[in-house]
């Protein structure tokens, strides 16, 4: 699979001080163009994947591919929490809190009618987005397409589920196939013996970030189940 990076935005919440993420940039969110009656209603879930949607140029009008591991899972257990104790559901709430509800609220904001897709597959989300969007590009659905993976680290209470490290981050990008002699990245699967903790492991979005910021010429992505070669292609 190979592919050319046009733009790129990452967001890492800035109280994060976890090993390797220094080379990253940290930045304040930028959500100025969001009228402030509707900044006033969006989660930092929401904040985080509109800004970096936003840096890309030209996002307005493309196709988006967006990914989440978990979603919005603080309004998610919100919503849970509000069913436990029989209080009554915020009919807003609710509608926020669904899959596609940034891509959504990205369109409506700037009346992007492009396609649109929202992908949950595990800690794997963001590779399955990165394929599909390769697809997209192969079949000449679009010539170019953004990726917009988001996620929020887990609420206490799923704390004991987590199998990597947990960051509030977001990553976004415009991909578009390579033409003859461009630099390049090609991402491509590969058989890998885990030897981190699970625990340590920061996640596959992140680590892609960080090998898409530095150019790193080769990286292996991996997560406690698969693992992936990328590599970058000066020329």
């Amino acid at each position: 699979m190979k592919f050319v990076v046009d733009n790129f935005s990452v967001w890492i919440a800035p109280e994060q001080q976890i090993s390797g993420l220094e080379s990253l940039p940290r930045r304040e969110l930028n959500l100025s163009w969001v009228a402030p009656m509707q900044r006033r209603r969006l989660s930092q879930f929401m904040k985080m994947a509109l800004h970096c949607m936003h840096e890309i140029e030209g996002a307005q009008t493309q196709a988006i591919n967006f990914s989440s591991r978990h979603g919005d899972l603080f309004k998610t257990s919100g919503l849970l929490d509000a069913i436990c104790t029989d209080d009554s559901l915020s009919p807003t709430a609710f509608g926020l809190s669904v899959h596609n509800a940034a891509l959504g609220i990205f369109s409506i904001f700037n009346n992007n009618t492009a396609p649109m897709n929202a992908i949950a597959c595990g800690n794997d989300s963001i590779i399955s987005a990165l394929i599909d969007s390769y697809a997209r590009l192969r079949t000449q659905l679009c010539e170019q397409i953004m990726v917009c993976h988001a996620d929020r680290a887990l609420p206490s209470e799923y704390l004991c589920f987590a199998d990597q490290h947990q960051v509030d981050h977001c990553i976004a990008l415009a991909l578009r196939l390579a033409k003859a002699g461009e630099c390049y990245f090609s991402l491509e699967p590969i058989d890998f013996e885990l030897t981190t903790e699970p625990s340590e492991l920061l996640p596959i979005s992140i680590q892609f970030a960080i090998a898409l910021y530095n150019k790193t010429p080769e990286t292996i992505l991996f997560n406690n189940q698969r693992a992936w070669t990328l590599t970058y292609h000066a020329g």
